[in-house]
């Protein structure tokens, strides 16, 4: 059973898929907005979690993904 944070389910797929930015402009705001900041076209899952680790919020990296491909802010590719 997936994890649920705010009733999100945390990203449970393969974390070597890689992450492509579908806006230019960060759509967030508050704490979520330095983490959206990490993303790069390119990286995988991985390098995602160790980047929001950097941050200190490594706990909100797999719901991020999933919030964010759900709003067409990113997409994931093999």
């Amino acid at each position: 059973m997936a994890v649920k944070h705010y009733g999100i389910p945390a990203y449970e797929g393969p974390r070597s898929r890689h992450i492509r930015k579908l806006v230019k402009v960060n759509p967030k705001r508050g704490d979520s907005r330095s983490r959206f900041d990490q993303y790069r076209t390119g990286m995988t899952v991985q390098e995602y979690i160790y980047a929001c680790e950097s941050l200190g919020v490594p706990n909100y990296a797999l719901f991020d993904i999933t919030w964010d491909t759900q709003r067409n802010f990113i997409e994931l590719y093999d």
